[in-house]
């Protein structure tokens, strides 16, 4: 459990700068960001992992139940109008989960590893 806390700890910060990219520009499908900021969305609230999204309701299915809703504009009634705006919202919905998430695991590895 220690070493998966101090490996997130290293590898978030990459993330959430984008330094896995290399300067490259990355043209993410939609359905790609769900997938990744659900998976973390399903985990923050404690339903378990992603396993898809329902369009009519517009929130995430996780695997211990109904998840989080996905942010407002995105879904369309029947699916995901994947358009520029909708991308970037994701984007930026999915940032907020892993700044969420990295939050959390800071303050964990604080409360087990006290500075001295």
């Amino acid at each position: 459990m220690q070493l998966v806390v101090f490996a997130m700890m290293l590898i978030l910060p990459a993330l959430q700068s984008g330094g896995f990219s290399f300067g490259i520009g990355i043209h993410d499908d939609c359905m790609d960001i769900i997938e990744r900021g659900g998976e973390i969305s399903c985990w923050l609230v404690g339903s378990g992992d992603i396993q898809d999204y329902d369009p009519k309701s517009c929130r995430l299915m996780c695997t211990e139940g109904v998840g989080p809703k996905l942010p407002n504009g995105v879904c369309s009634g029947d699916g995901v109008n994947c358009t520029s705006i909708v991308r970037e919202g994701l984007r930026n919905w999915e940032q907020k989960m892993l700044t969420i998430l990295h939050k959390i695991l800071e303050k964990m590895v604080d409360k087990n590893y006290p500075k001295k």
